[in-house]
Parts: structure tokens; C-alpha cells; sequence
């Protein structure tokens, strides 16, 4: 897991981390961890066992995707005649996010299903030359991006956030991406939750905390509605293979 971001929102890896926290994908120099020489995390008061923590503390899958369905209705085609019978179409959209170990994520907003773009939620169809003859062309729209968890994996379960007023829990994931024009960036706020009772269902599901927009132009911040949106929900993609590469 990463708690610090480890790459730009492109996906290129940096010289050094960023400060957590910061939209601009240009490396900033940071305070060296001094753990980072350890190859495991410390345990704690919250974490006593390599075991309890794997099973408790939040974390991402890598093995699969998550997907956001949703599902709205919206009046259709209305005739003078015939107002009493007005029909009613059904929406159906789909979020989809994609992470990866080293940091890095794919974000797409399509009404693909997902049989129809899964198998191509990959770093190699990342572009816009696509074909529509093309089976990938369904990953035209898809934007690059990267994530972090929040929180000091080596000490408590909350940490004070880059403007030390925001404090920041243990379990949300900080995703930054390229918006659909150039001068926008997006950031959302999920938060690592779990569907299931049993061992295999946790930490796979995503809840929504907050979708913001950036506009590099004018350094100005807006927050979407988020009226429509549902959880994200982990679903294992075997061709991806464990490592999720």
C-alpha cells in the first residue's frame, strides 16, 4: 500500500514521493521516512499480529476492478395525445477504477457493460487512437491517474494532513486523475469498506465521500453533485493475474 503518492497522475514514476496531498504531478521533496529502510510495517497497539493486520487494516485489491453501477430513470418521448401514458426510460452507467501496485490507477465513466471493457482496463489501451472497429475503442474515454491511502501506516490510525488542520482517517483513498479537457483535474474521496461477512469480501467496496474538480487555468476548486452516485464493489478478473499486472 502506498500512503504517500508514488508516481504522477500520468503514471510516471517520480524521483522522489510527493507530499501528501498535493494535486501538482511534479515531484516535491518530502521529510525522508524513517522506516523506510524496514521491510515490514511495525504492529501496534490496533495491529499486535502480521495476521490481524492483514485482516483488518484497509487496503486495495489489484487483482480485479471496482465498479460503480447505476441506474436512474428519466421521462421519455411525450405525445400531446397520449400524456397520460408517458414513457419512462431506465439509465444505466457505469464507474470503473482500476489500481495498480506501483501507485498508479485507471479511471472510466462509460455505459459500456463491464463484459465489454474489463479485459481492456489496461495501461496499453491508455490513449485516445482508437478505432471504433477496434474492440479497446471502449477505452477512449479512460483517464489515467494515481492513489494513495491516507493515515501513518507507523503510528496511529488518524494522521494531520498536509494543511494541518484536516484530519485524516485510516481507510480513505485519495485518487487523483486527468479530467475529460486538459485544464481540469479530478480528485475523489473514497472510503475502504466491506460487503460480506466473510473473509474473502473485505475491503471490497468502495463508498463515496466527496468528487471534486480542478481548473489549473483559474486554481479553482468545484465539488460535484453526487445525487446518482453508488459504491464501487470489487470484482476479481482472473486474466489480470495475482499481481494484478
Amino acid at each position: 500500500m502506498h500512503y504517500e503518492f508514488a508516481c504522477t497522475i500520468t503514471g510516471e514514476e517520480l524521483a522522489v514521493r510527493t507530499l501528501s496531498g498535493a494535486l501538482d504531478p511534479s515531484p516535491l521533496l518530502t521529510a525522508p521516512d524513517p522506516h523506510s529502510d524496514s521491510k515490514f510495517l511495525p504492529l501496534t497497539q490496533q495491529y499486535p499480529s502480521y495476521r490481524t493486520m492483514f485482516r483488518q487494516r484497509p487496503r486495495l485489491r489489484f487483482g480485479g476492478c471496482y465498479i460503480s453501477t447505476v441506474n436512474y430513470t428519466r421521462p421519455g418521448a411525450t405525445s400531446s395525445n397520449w400524456t397520460w401514458n408517458a414513457p419512462v426510460l431506465i439509465v444505466t452507467y457505469y464507474r470503473y477504477l482500476r489500481f495498480f501496485r506501483d501507485g498508479s490507477a485507471i479511471s472510466l465513466l462509460t455505459t459500456a457493460e463491464p463484459a465489454d471493457v474489463v479485459p481492456y482496463l489496461r495501461k496499453e489501451h491508455l490513449h485516445s487512437n482508437h478505432s471504433g472497429a477496434l474492440p479497446q475503442s471502449v477505452m477512449k474515454d479512460a483517464l489515467s491517474g494515481r492513489w494513495r491511502l491516507s493515515g501513518d501506516p507507523y503510528g496511529p490510525a488518524k494522521a494531520v494532513a498536509e494543511d494541518e488542520e484536516e484530519v485524516e482517517v485510516e481507510g480513505d483513498v485519495h485518487v487523483e486523475t486527468l479530467g475529460v479537457v486538459p485544464k481540469y483535474h479530478y480528485r475523489l474521496l473514497l472510503s475502504v469498506s466491506s460487503a460480506g461477512k466473510a473473509s474473502a469480501t473485505r475491503s471490497n467496496k468502495l463508498v463515496w465521500k466527496g468528487f471534486w474538480s480542478y481548473n489549473k487555468l483559474t486554481d479553482d476548486w468545484a465539488e460535484f453533485g453526487r445525487r446518482n452516485y453508488k459504491p464501487f464493489y470489487w470484482s476479481r478478473v482472473r486474466s489480470y493475474g495475482i499481481l494484478g499486472a
